[in-house]
């Protein structure tokens, strides 16, 4: 009988609905090759969401409850708990997929961290106050804490080695993926009837609205990109929920939307919702400053749609020579932009991108192989 290593994991992310870091954890563990090699307990101070139900399902996980008083709030549970319960319980591997482990673990416990973007740092001000506040509590000490670190791209991956002086060979890179054969499932179910409201070939921008994310910018750019072309441009359809952006920015964003009719905001779209928007689009439009890597932009390329978006290194990793890199800053670079668009529809050409390295199976593979390269290192 093989004997089983136990490996804990922070899984806060999947308590909430389907956002980034929460995808990486559960894809990864439902394409983990080897299953009967490992056990994996996942720490959440709350139960697993539903839309993450499909994990628990998995033979090998396990959802650690309880907490007490800690199970409030997601940081107390993280830093207080999860230490006194790995006091009392053995295990041979903890990985910290949100890039900070808890402190106080055990000194023979190895670890591994996911690190996924050093925003902390570059653009602190996009941050909400109390994950910045924990996030410069832990981060250095995670770091010197880990026995091997794994970068959701190359460029993340360099700026931390430099950022921290960790050493490279002790660094690796697992891009996140898509998982086709589920998107294109999700395809088979008809298309809502606020989907199939929008039409077709409109741009396509998903992200959270957020400062990083850069939707000012991009408001500059369709505004003139609808002056470019006032009878025939295309609408702007977004997909994600307003998160912290500043008020003011809300407020003009909503009013253009009222006056002129020609700008789609979809919150809480189902999975299914999601491919078909994608699909039905003519464009992909994404101008963040900063990204440690971009999902999104990966399904946009495996659907087959064209991308322009802001010149970013991260960017560069995914697209190569295939899509079509702006500046992103000011004004004479969203006239660029809003040409760039008009050029496209007038004469689209589809992108010549491979993502066959984005792959869930992939990344999963990886994360395994440096797994067991840190525990027989501890043996």
């Amino acid at each position: 009988m093989v004997k089983t290593k136990r490996i804990g994991l922070d899984a806060r992310p999947l308590s909430t609905r389907v956002s980034g870091v929460g995808r990486l954890i559960a894809e990864t563990l439902k394409a983990f090759p080897h299953k009967e090699e490992y056990d994996f307990f996942l720490f959440s101070h709350l139960r697993i969401h539903d839309d993450h139900k499909a994990v628990l399902d998995l033979p090998n996980v396990t959802w650690v409850g309880g907490g007490g008083l800690f199970k409030w709030k997601g940081g107390l549970y993280y830093n207080l708990f999860v230490p006194f319960y790995l006091l009392k319980h053995r295990l041979d591997l903890f990985w910290g997929s949100q890039q900070v482990l808890p402190p106080f673990l055990p000194r023979s416990l190895r670890a591994v961290l996911t690190y996924c973007d050093l925003v902390l740092y570059l653009y602190p001000e996009t941050m909400r106050w109390i994950a910045k506040v924990q996030q410069r509590l832990f981060q250095s000490y995670s770091v010197r804490r880990s026995s091997f670190i794994l970068s959701i791209s190359k460029q993340t991956s360099d700026d931390m080695c430099h950022k921290f002086g960790y050493p490279a060979d002790q660094t690796g890179v697992s891009y996140p993926g898509v998982n086709s054969i589920e998107m294109k499932n999700l395809l088979d179910a008809k298309p809502s009837n606020r989907v199939k409201d929008l039409g077709t070939d409109y741009l396509l921008s998903v992200s959270t609205i957020e400062p990083r994310k850069n939707y000012p910018f991009l408001l500059e750019v369709f505004r003139e990109y609808r002056k470019l072309d006032p009878h025939h441009y295309r609408p702007w359809v977004i997909v994600g929920k307003i998160g912290w952006e500043s008020p003011e920015f809300i407020e003009e964003l909503l009013q253009e939307r009222s006056l002129y009719k020609d700008i789609h905001i979809l919150d809480s779209v189902s999975d299914s919702e999601l491919q078909h928007l994608y699909k039905r689009a003519g464009l992909f439009v994404f101008a963040s400053k900063y990204e440690g890597f971009g999902i999104p932009m990966v399904e946009a390329l495996f659907h087959d749609l064209n991308c322009v978006v802001s010149d970013i290194p991260t960017f560069h990793e995914i697209g190569k020579q295939g899509v079509t890199y702006l500046p992103y800053q000011t004004k004479e670079d969203a006239k660029l932009w809003a040409g760039t668009i008009k050029k496209f529809y007038e004469n689209p050409t589809p992108p010549n991108v491979s993502i066959e390295n984005f792959t869930w199976e992939n990344a999963a593979k990886i994360t395994e192989d440096v797994f067991r390269k840190v525990l027989e290192e501890g043996e």
